[in-house]
């Protein structure tokens, strides 16, 4: 958060983005995305340290429900098709049935994983309804960084990691540093995208566009860091969440090119010269507004 609020400023005094300061007023208008953010944050480490990466994986792609159901609780939009509830609610049996077969299945660990879910569920939304109320995606990315950078503060001074840093063997280790500050660097890239993705999409979609990551977080978790026991539910859950999230991309997609293509056919209409009815109705001459009964005034002779 430190670097992102750095860049942003120096940015800021170059001239190159022009953001508003950062005042009490503006910190509690954000808070409530904050807040979420910050226990997303905070829970999701505290779930992966007794948690393989490929059940987190899997845990975490239960948030499409939730900001499905958020979307239209809080920001009172109408259930989408069924075919994208279909695939949402495959995401979230996978999880389930995920879980059913983690042999190493640990409840702190997943109870903590499930609480993130709703953390980044509802930030999400909030940072949609923020957009929608003409924020812009770099105004968020400040607001977030500066109302998250005390608490997550805190939390490194209460768990004693500013004196793990100082004993670490690591400190002096050249390769360490460039990689931490590579990691550091992406995650302000990965803040900015997920705040711009959610402005221009949806949380809904934001929640689920991350298949591809998914997969080959799964993957990777798989083979690589080890501490997997195979188990075929295990295997089954997974491959229902890769399949729910596919399914509600190519949905999202077909979706989106028949709305292209209805604006494309509109817009041709009217280059050619086609005038569109309005949907009122228009006022006769004598100022009466002509309904949908003025044919029953009509008197034949």
């Amino acid at each position: 958060m430190m670097v992102t609020i750095l860049f942003l400023e120096v940015l800021g005094s170059l001239g190159k983005v022009t953001l508003p300061h950062y005042t009490w007023r503006s910190a509690r208008l954000f808070l409530a995305p904050s807040l979420g953010y910050a226990f997303h944050a905070t829970l999701s480490l505290m779930a992966l340290q007794g948690m393989n990466i490929p059940m987190y994986g899997a845990v975490k792609r239960c948030t499409p429900l939730v900001n499905l159901v958020l979307s239209v609780v809080i920001l009172h939009r109408p259930f989408p098709s069924c075919t994208l509830i279909s695939s949402i609610l495959i995401i979230t049996s996978g999880c389930f049935v995920a879980a059913l077969g983690d042999l190493t299945i640990d409840t702190f660990a997943y109870t903590m994983g499930g609480l993130s879910v709703l953390a980044q569920g509802l930030y999400l939304t909030l940072v949609q309804q923020c957009a929608e109320n003409k924020l812009s995606t770099l105004e968020i990315l400040q607001l977030n960084s500066y109302n998250t950078l005390a608490p997550f503060i805190i939390v490194s001074v209460l768990m004693g990691e500013p004196e793990a840093i100082v004993r670490s063997r690591y400190l002096t280790d050249i390769g360490f540093h460039l990689t931490f500050w590579t990691l550091v660097s992406l995650g302000s890239v990965l803040n900015y995208s997920l705040f711009l993705c959610t402005a221009l999409n949806s949380a809904l979609t934001t929640s689920l566009v991350s298949v591809a990551k998914s997969v080959i977080q799964t993957l990777v978790g798989f083979f690589v860091f080890g501490g997997v026991k195979y188990h075929p539910l295990n295997i089954t859950g997974i491959v229902m969440n890769t399949v729910g999230g596919f399914m509600y991309t190519y949905t999202k997609y077909q979706e989106g090119k028949k709305k292209y293509q209805k604006d494309e056919n509109y817009n041709k209409l009217q280059l050619n010269g086609v005038v569109s009815i309005p949907r009122e109705a228009p006022l006769i001459p004598n100022g009466i507004k002509r309904d949908e009964h003025s044919l029953s005034e009509i008197k034949v002779s």
